[in-house]
């Protein structure tokens, strides 16, 4: 007889927790298959970028597993785990302009040079390719973080509040160019935000943390499949 297996979701924590002294992180498990877009709200401080980190390599979690594509990368560097973070801050090279900016995450990640003015014309602001990162707004230094991951080649993005700058017509429209992306390259997407309705306007599903650990349920839209994996893992599938 076959043994019928599943594919390696595109990335799981496994009963992860973070002890930080005056807060932790306790025993979270979730699991996103390759492809599908989670969100996870909560509010300030429940811990959400802190999960976020652990999965992007700037975090070792005390204990648990982050595994991506099947395979435990707890102990890996960041740029070893093929994932791209766009981080509320934006963290741009002040001395470099927009355009280098982006080129950046492209040569150092082996992603499309080639994108770099078909994106930044998507996401608006192919206008500011020659500026300064010093002289342009907050919103528009998320846009170019955003772009910066999306160049990267990574097939997971982990978003973290980068829009949080942007008035809701932008954000609209950088929400459409995300899910464009993500139909074209198959892209897995965790996002942290405290939108509730841009949650589920875009994402498959919807997780909330609370003081370090995941809430019970997922909310999900009708055409998505969210249940309990083995081990206790939630598991959001696109």
């Amino acid at each position: 007889m076959t043994a019928i297996t599943s594919p390696a979701p595109a990335l799981e924590w496994q009963h992860v927790s973070l002890d930080l002294g005056e807060f932790a992180l306790r025993d979270v498990s979730l699991r996103v298959d390759d492809g599908a877009w989670i969100a996870i709200v909560g509010a300030t401080g429940a811990g959400k970028t802190l999960l976020l980190e652990t999965a992007a390599g700037f975090l070792r979690p005390t204990s648990g597993r982050v595994v991506r594509g099947g395979i435990d990368v707890s102990g890996e560097p960041p740029e070893q785990r093929g994932v791209a973070y766009a981080p509320q801050d934006d963290l741009l090279f002040p001395h470099l302009d927009v355009r280098r900016n982006l080129t950046f995450g492209a040569i150092a990640c082996g992603g499309d040079v080639g994108r770099v003015a078909e994106l930044a014309a998507h996401l608006g602001i192919a206008h500011l390719l020659d500026r300064r990162v010093a002289h342009i707004s907050g919103g528009e230094a998320q846009r170019v973080a955003l772009g910066r991951a999306l160049l990267s080649g990574a097939s997971l993005l982990l978003l973290d509040e980068c829009t949080s700058a942007l008035d809701e017509v932008t954000r609209a429209h950088i929400g459409e160019v995300l899910a464009r992306e993500r139909g074209e390259r198959r892209l897995s997407i965790v996002q942290v935000t405290h939108d509730l309705t841009e949650a589920h306007r875009l994402a498959d599903a919807v997780v909330e943390m609370e003081r370090g650990h995941l809430r019970e349920g997922v909310h999900h839209a009708s055409s998505i499949r969210a249940h309990h994996a083995p081990g206790g893992a939630r598991r959001v599938s696109g």
